[in-house]
């Protein structure tokens, strides 16, 4: 059952720990820090699941998606675990969506060029939906 939960829903404990937990709970799994390949014994990024009486190493597979319970972020490893989500927008029919960070903007101020301002806001809202894609 270990084994299937590892493998359907992966729940990592923290990346962060430099030296393995005194009483870890069974099943807990943790990625392996740089700075502490030389307590854990195995190469940063790896993976170690408790299985009771020892751990039990697993090298991870690019677009393994992990949940980091200690920080509350989703991990997807490419190479090394980086914590992207959503992995890199979405494509929809073949047309990448929301792939850039979001803007933010301020709203007209009112005053004697409203006009002016509103144009403003409309130009910047256009120029911000075409870069997430939603407009062309």
């Amino acid at each position: 059952m270990l084994a299937l939960d590892r493998l359907v829903a992966l729940v990592v404990a923290s990346r962060s720990l430099t030296v393995p937990p005194p009483a870890p709970q069974s099943g807990a799994c943790y990625i392996v820090p740089s700075a502490g390949t030389v307590a854990w014994g195995h190469p940063a990024g790896t993976l170690l699941h408790w299985q009771g009486a020892a751990w039990l190493p697993e090298t991870p597979r690019d677009g393994q998606i992990a949940l980091l319970s200690d920080e509350g972020l989703m991990l997807i490893h490419r190479g090394s675990w980086q914590a992207q989500w959503p992995v890199a927008g979405l494509a929809i029919a073949g047309r990448a969506v929301l792939a850039v960070p979001p803007v933010s903007l301020a709203a007209p101020s009112g005053g004697t060029f409203v006009d002016s301002q509103a144009r403003a806001m409309l130009a910047a809202l256009l120029v911000a939906l075409q870069q997430q894609g939603i407009i062309s």
